[in-house]
């Protein structure tokens, strides 16, 4: 069995070192943004958005239009509660804060088909409509800061 001496110092010492190995390998999320919004730029890996808009100081205007013959569901995650969307009408949601996501579903469960038509600067109008292609449906839409938007 080895026995070297310790040093009183040593202890202090690895954690300082520790500390600065952790805090450079995360120097890159400190800078300019805040840790929850560089993690959420990071979530749409190398996918290509499926439109971009113009935030105006970090906020968008969104109308939301329900086209199908049926009630709608959805809310902005951190930003409203849950609301309902009569058939074929159209719901604002003024200035909201970019990171956004926008969840919709329709209260019988059926598919839903987004699309996407921006709106001049910090505006974008989402059409819900009916479909019966599984590979169209989609229920939530991501806005990142730089504007992006990408349909799940």
């Amino acid at each position: 069995m080895c026995k070297l001496p310790i040093d009183k110092t040593w202890l202090p010492s690895l954690v300082a070192v520790s500390l600065a190995v952790a805090g450079n390998s995360f120097l890159p999320l400190t800078h300019g943004a805040s840790f929850a919004d560089e993690i959420s730029q990071t979530n749409e890996p190398e996918k290509v958005p499926d439109g971009k808009i113009v935030p105006v100081n970090g906020k968008v205007n969104v109308r939301l239009m329900n086209k199908t013959n049926d009630r709608l569901f959805f809310y902005v995650v951190g930003q409203t509660n849950r609301q309902s969307l009569a058939e074929n009408s159209t719901v604002a949601l003024p200035a909201l804060t970019l990171p956004a996501s926008i969840v919709f579903r329709r209260l019988d469960g059926a598919l839903l088909k987004p699309s996407l038509k921006p709106g001049g600067e910090g505006a974008l109008e989402v059409r819900l409509d009916e479909t019966n292609d599984l590979g169209l449906d989609k229920t939530s839409l991501r806005i990142r800061n730089d504007g992006a938007l990408f349909l799940r």
